[in-house]
């Protein structure tokens, strides 16, 4: 994460905070911890992402590239 906000944070203004990336993976591991138990199972995240209408618009950019 913190080297997409480096890549970004040439092209962005203003530019992003130096704790913007810590704070996105804090958020995103909140979000994906449904039970709460300090771990992101496999199955917490795949619920996670097809529940998530951004995420899975992000993963579909990718299919493009391979």
């Amino acid at each position: 994460m913190k080297s997409i906000y480096d890549m970004m944070g040439r092209y962005t203004y203003p530019c992003v905070r130096d704790d913007a990336p810590s704070e996105h993976v804090d958020k995103f591991f909140q979000k994906m911890d449904k039970n709460r138990d300090g771990v992101v199972t496999i199955e917490e995240f795949i619920e996670t992402c097809q529940k998530d209408e951004n995420i899975m618009n992000s993963m579909q950019l990718f299919e493009n590239v391979i």
